[in-house]
């Protein structure tokens, strides 16, 4: 019996090492050729929990099958940096002459007013009060304020002057802009936007970005809670949530070659901000943070999650710059106002 269950655990390690190596490649598949690996790389941080784990079994086993689980993590070690924050000792002090950017999905500001507008004040005073007391940022890029009161709420709390909105995204900003346009997708509710912006250190390009959404909640959902392997409901509830994620998928990679292309013709440096539906193992991220940096990359600490929804362990929400641009600081406050947690960014222009 303890020969049978050795040999499945082997044989469990054998195909782990394999899924997880699949899973690597993703950042460098466009999902709408093959999307099954994009769903791998979602799965990232599971699959290298799983490796550890079996390293450390065969390890304590005296059993040399654990240079194959960590020669596995080994292998996707660039990985490692956009999921662990690694600068636990940096200290926070802001230079001067910097500029402090925020982006923010506001899930349209759903807990705080119904579809039709209907307020409840109560929680809508709790929440300008929670958004004084922890943003004050040079510039707001916004995600999911489609209606406008979501606009005019966060204008008249945090006293922007200048704004440009389009759809569902917006740009909040202290400082004028020059030029604004929109990038326009297809088919879709999401959108970006981008505005060249006229800070002390000169002209900078700003995008607000809301890649395509899964929409996976109500199916998710369903399967999760009927789910019965012997059941041919589970099953097609299941294929639905496939091809719903393919969908999307492959949109959301549509969506990040036009902004990347936009992005590589400006002629000013770039901040993009936004709400990219994907982690940083994916097409998606390949393509926007491609020749740009990560503002976690570079300063976050430990696990600075973005998404506060039913799915644990997802940083989906970006601050990416171009090379001009130093990272002072970087923060994620749990601020519990969205499904989502904001991206405080300190800028210096070099």
């Amino acid at each position: 019996m303890k020969n049978i269950l050795k040999n499945i655990l082997r044989w469990a390690n054998v195909l782990l090492i394999l899924v997880t190596l699949l899973a690597y490649l993703s950042p460098f598949i466009n999902p709408a050729k093959i999307w099954h690996l994009s769903f791998l790389g979602l799965s990232y941080p599971l699959l290298l929990l799983a490796n550890v784990m079996f390293a450390l079994f065969w390890l304590w086993q005296k059993n040399k099958r654990f240079l194959f689980s960590t020669g596995c993590i080994l292998v996707g070690a660039g990985y490692f940096s956009s999921l662990i924050g690694l600068n636990i000792f940096d200290g926070n002090a802001s230079p001067e002459n910097t500029i402090s950017v925020t982006s923010y999905n506001m899930a349209q500001l759903r807990r705080y007013y119904d579809y039709q507008g209907n307020v409840n004040q109560a929680k809508l005073d709790w929440f300008k009060s929670e958004l004084r007391k922890n943003l004050n940022p040079d510039i707001l890029c916004i995600q999911e304020g489609a209606y406008n009161h979501t606009k005019r709420t966060v204008q008249n709390t945090l006293q922007f002057k200048y704004f440009f909105k389009e759809k569902g995204t917006i740009i909040f900003s202290k400082y004028p802009f020059a030029d604004s346009g929109i990038i326009l997708f297809e088919n879709t509710s999401n959108s970006c936007i981008w505005g060249d912006i006229e800070t002390p250190s000169g002209l900078v390009r700003v995008y607000s970005v809301h890649l395509q959404s899964n929409w996976l909640g109500p199916a998710a959902s369903k399967v999760a809670q009927d789910s019965d392997p012997r059941k041919k409901e589970t099953w097609n509830g299941i294929a639905q949530v496939m091809r719903l994620y393919k969908r999307a998928a492959a949109r959301r990679a549509s969506q990040a070659e036009m902004v990347a292309a936009h992005v590589a013709k400006s002629p000013y440096p770039v901040i993009l901000c936004g709400d990219l539906n994907d982690t940083p193992i994916s097409y998606v991220y390949q393509v926007l943070a491609e020749n740009m940096t990560d503002s976690f990359c570079e300063k976050g600490a430990g696990f600075d999650f973005t998404y506060a929804g039913k799915i644990p362990g997802l940083r989906i929400d970006f601050v990416l710059t171009s090379s001009t641009f130093e990272i002072v600081d970087h923060q994620v406050p749990k601020l519990e106002l969205s499904d989502h947690y904001p991206v405080l960014v300190e800028l210096k222009r070099m």
